[in-house]
């Protein structure tokens, strides 16, 4: 009897696994995708697209297109509520998806404290395909305001600041950061990309965080306010209700808790990948894309191994990775373990990098 794997989400790790469905197939499996968006948008070139330096379709991968060549079903939906005992993933839209295995790849959300005025005039980086299709509307914005001390937010002001300085708009965009600029990197890498930030132009308030919001005004812990009539919200990553909501076993902040095999410490059938997963060996791993691309071949393997009864084979994360934050002007900042690195040369490797992600989906 054919039996059904459920894949929710179009993240990293999925990408991986619709690739390879193109040359191979999981006997006896019918496939299918669920995803509340036709695209998937490479988190990589985001900042580089709301600079202008990337048109829409090199950021994003087609995943109707990617589904239909792997021979997998796709439902645009979004799930909402997981039955881990009847094996039904219940959608948005009222379907009742029955699985034999499901995997999540559906990554994270933005943190989304309760501050006045925020929820009504915040624009937030996630979803993506709402973020991009507000990129537009920053060129007729006065002010602009970022909302976020770590590597987005730095990434998108950055861009628009250089999108603003071509376009001769000389209101320098604001950054508003909570503490000091990706202060988890150590002083060395803060001080470093602290000194950037200012040598860009921007408007910069550092240890001072949002207490209330407006229209068209920010108010700070210090008393100080930054006007702004482009708000953007890019704080940390916040677990999706879903795993919560379900009475799944989650970590202490609401994310999926799997072993390193990718299964969740509850239901081997049940798999997940990405930002929206935490380990149950490895529970203070970052949020961060490149470990989404190196779980994606274990999955995959995981996958085909449980469907056939072999035994699972573990993922172990890497000590140090590489990291390319964009500057604007096509310069970025490189950290690798204690080398912190910015240049054009910088931009260029992670150009490369970044298209050649994006050409194994294409």
């Amino acid at each position: 009897m054919r039996k059904t794997l459920l894949l929710i989400g179009g993240g990293h790790t999925h990408l991986h696994i619709l690739k390879k469905l193109q040359s191979e197939n999981i006997l006896n499996v019918k496939v299918i995708l669920v995803s509340p968006s036709f695209f998937q948008y490479y988190s990589g070139m985001v900042s580089g697209y709301a600079e202008g330096l990337y048109a829409l379709d090199e950021i994003r991968v087609d995943l109707q297109r990617l589904s239909q060549l792997g021979r997998v079903e796709f439902i645009e939906d979004r799930a909402v509520f997981l039955d881990p005992l009847n094996q039904i993933v219940h959608t948005q839209q009222g379907l009742a998806l029955k699985y034999d295995v499901v995997s999540f790849d559906i990554g994270s959300r933005t943190a989304h404290p309760t501050i006045p005025g925020i929820a009504e005039n915040e624009i937030m980086v996630k979803p993506m395909d709402q973020f991009v299709k507000a990129v537009q509307t920053f060129d007729r914005a006065q002010h602009i305001a970022v909302v976020g001390g770590g590597a987005s937010g730095i990434e998108v002001s950055l861009a628009i600041q250089a999108r603003r300085r071509k376009l001769g708009m000389l209101t320098p965009v604001s950054l508003v950061s909570a503490g000091l600029l990706m202060e988890k990197s150590g002083h060395y890498v803060s001080r470093k990309i602290t000194e950037i930030v200012q040598q860009k132009g921007i408007r910069l308030y550092q240890n001072d965080g949002v207490v209330q919001a407006s229209s068209n005004r920010m108010y700070l812990q210090s008393g100080n306010h930054v006007t702004s009539d482009q708000l953007l919200w890019l704080t940390g990553p916040q677990a999706p209700s879903l795993f919560s909501k379900s009475g799944m076993k989650v970590d202490e902040h609401g994310y999926l808790a799997v072993y390193s095999t990718l299964q969740s410490v509850e239901y081997p059938n049940i798999f997940g990948a990405g930002d929206c997963i935490s380990f149950a060996e490895y529970p203070n791993l970052a949020k961060a894309g490149v470990y989404a691309v190196r779980e994606a071949p274990i999955l995959w393997r995981n996958l085909k191994r449980y469907f056939s009864g072999n035994q699972m084979i573990q993922y172990h994360p890497q000590n140090k990775y590489l990291s390319i934050l964009s500057a604007g002007n096509r310069e970025a900042f490189l950290l690798y373990g204690s080398i912190a690195l910015h240049g054009t040369w910088c931009w260029k490797l992670k150009r490369k990098i970044d298209k050649a992600f994006m050409n194994k989906y294409k």
